[in-house]
């Protein structure tokens, strides 16, 4: 056991942390810590550049313009200090492979509050949406698409105005009475 950076293995604090809030065995996050520490520069975190290539040889999915990277990671730095630990990283790959609604829409709300202040703004939502309309399809007809008045029509499904800010529970349970926007933010047909 031991520290983090020093001895190349997992804290103690981490270790308990990670059995008790997953279903991983001790020697699962062993090896995850161990995998994560080869990419990380055996410093335990990462960095955004360091995370992004490791997000596109694991993920297997188009990202030329490291959109999705770049997201994942605003949402895994819970932080916000510009570098992913290992605890960071675990739980939100834990978060992301959930399969209740529950969880993948927080993991999405996650996703979509940037600034980490527990809202979502109009402002966050139209970046994530001209980011997604980038990624399905393509720069040229993204282009031609109004993200603001997308976005506008998003809060107004919300029952919000663009100055109002979203928070958690009404992006849940709007996403819930409102299966489009499940799809929309969950990945699913």
């Amino acid at each position: 056991m031991g520290n983090k950076g020093s001895t190349g293995n997992i804290s103690d604090a981490e270790l308990a942390a990670l059995k008790a809030n997953s279903n991983l065995s001790e020697q699962e996050i062993r090896e995850m810590y161990l995998e994560f520490q080869k990419g990380g520069g055996g410093d335990g975190k990462i960095t955004k550049q360091e995370f992004s290539k490791y997000y596109k040889k694991s993920v297997g999915i188009d990202d030329k313009n490291g959109i999705l990277a770049d997201n994942t990671f605003a949402a895994f730095d819970s932080n916000h200090d510009g570098s992913i630990s290992f605890t960071e990283f675990t739980f939100a790959i834990l978060a992301q492979n959930k399969t209740d609604l529950d969880s993948i829409l927080n993991f999405s709300f996650e996703v979509l509050d940037t600034s980490g202040d527990g809202h979502v703004s109009f402002d966050e939502l139209k970046n994530y949406m001209e980011k997604a309309m980038i990624l399905a399809v393509g720069q040229e007809e993204a282009a031609t698409v109004d993200s603001n008045e997308s976005t506008q029509a998003l809060f107004k499904e919300f029952g919000l105005n663009q100055t109002q800010k979203l928070n958690k529970q009404q992006f849940i349970e709007g996403c819930k009475k409102n299966k489009e926007l499940a799809n929309m933010f969950t990945g699913n047909e």
